[in-house]
């Protein structure tokens, strides 16, 4: 006997219900994305946090160095804390040249653990995407591999960022083509942030060392603000330095190390002044109908992603990206070495580097 219209109403919103919820799950999505690189990723606590998440007890990790152009100083620094840990560890290194698409797809298909270091994010995403590794890597997420980083290795897992992808001193071979190449300091730090696009395997924005001013002397919490400004339609979530957003599946946590500085005051309420405050993160967006910016701290004890960070209501790439990627293009040339640097105004960037990474 076939169901009464209100049988056939219940069984329709029960089956939407089921499909809606089913939309939203996302089981095998495992991401821990940092607000610092080496800061937090150099932890022993973290790196444990991490290799919990991939259920293994010796985690096969596969290290991505392209934000850092593939130089042997950030693989080392970034990737010994997990060597340390027990951890197998091997690089796939495509900044200039890249294996054969056989190689590439066998070195994510046997990982446990996908490691992206901070840097150029823009480079490093603009480069994976040529090379078809963005759909690599969300295939290796569907078989549970999880997906990690800090800075820009916390900006490429979400629609976008809060990018210093246009700070001289982290283009492949700074200055570029374009720039003065006796560029004086203050040249140097007179760079924009600006939004870079991800690879879209969480929505929003998001912005790394949230809590944190750096060599443009601009703090960088408040102009994310502006940005959120300029890029309304989305939301964005700032964490701290020595902060972190782990989600697992649908559910997420936020990860705050004690005894570090952050923008979270002993209120729960945001502070400019890091050292009044301990690690944390936060939920942005601009109201639509006032215009005012809407800051919450995200709890702790976390929730679920699909509440947490809403899909775009539209996308506005920055009107920069075009300048950014031809004063850093993918050329094929090798990247300065660390020798070559020395020396010259750049060689504060490779030490900053390899202690904080960029992003």
């Amino acid at each position: 006997r076939a169901p009464s219209m209100p049988g056939k109403v219940a069984l329709l919103l029960v089956v939407l219900g089921f499909a809606a919820a089913h939309a939203r799950a996302t089981p095998s999505r495992k991401i821990y994305a940092a607000g610092s690189g080496l800061d937090m990723l150099s932890l022993p606590e973290t790196v444990a946090e991490i290799m919990a998440l991939s259920g293994k007890p010796n985690p096969r990790v596969l290290y991505l160095g392209t934000a850092t152009y593939d130089k042997p100083e950030p693989q080392e620094t970034q990737t010994s804390s997990f060597i340390q840990a027990g951890c197998s560890v091997s690089a796939l290194k495509v900044a200039v040249a890249a294996p054969s698409e056989e190689e590439m797809r066998s070195a994510f298909a046997t990982a446990d653990i996908v490691l992206v270091s901070g840097g150029n994010t823009l480079f490093a995403r603009d480069r994976w995407t040529k090379l078809g590794i963005d759909a690599m890597m969300k295939d290796a997420m569907a078989n549970g591999t999880v997906l990690c980083g800090g800075s820009a290795g916390g900006i490429v897992w979400f629609d976008g960022g809060h990018s210093d992808s246009m700070e001289v001193a982290s283009y492949k071979n700074p200055p570029g083509p374009f720039l003065n190449p006796a560029m004086t300091p203050e040249e140097m730090s007179a760079w924009a942030y600006i939004r870079v696009p991800g690879l879209s395997v969480v929505p929003g924005l998001f912005c790394p060392h949230y809590d944190v001013t750096e060599s443009n002397r601009v703090l960088r919490s408040a102009d994310f603000t502006s940005l959120l400004r300029r890029h309304s339609g989305e939301c964005g979530i700032g964490v701290d330095n020595w902060g972190a957003l782990l989600i697992d599946g649908d559910n997420f946590t936020v990860i705050s190390r004690e005894g570090k500085p952050g923008s979270v005051d002993a209120h729960g309420r945001f502070t400019p002044n890091n050292t009044l405050g301990r690690p944390g993160a936060w939920r942005l967006e601009i109201d639509p109908a006032s215009g005012e910016l809407q800051r919450s701290l995200v709890p702790l004890s976390g929730g679920k992603v699909f509440e947490l960070m809403k899909p775009a209501r539209y996308i506005v790439p920055s009107n920069m990206l075009g300048v950014a990627r031809a004063q850093n293009p993918d050329d094929g040339v090798p990247p300065t070495s660390d020798d070559e640097l020395r020396g010259t105004a750049f060689e504060g960037w490779v030490k900053r580097t390899a202690n904080r990474f960029g992003n």
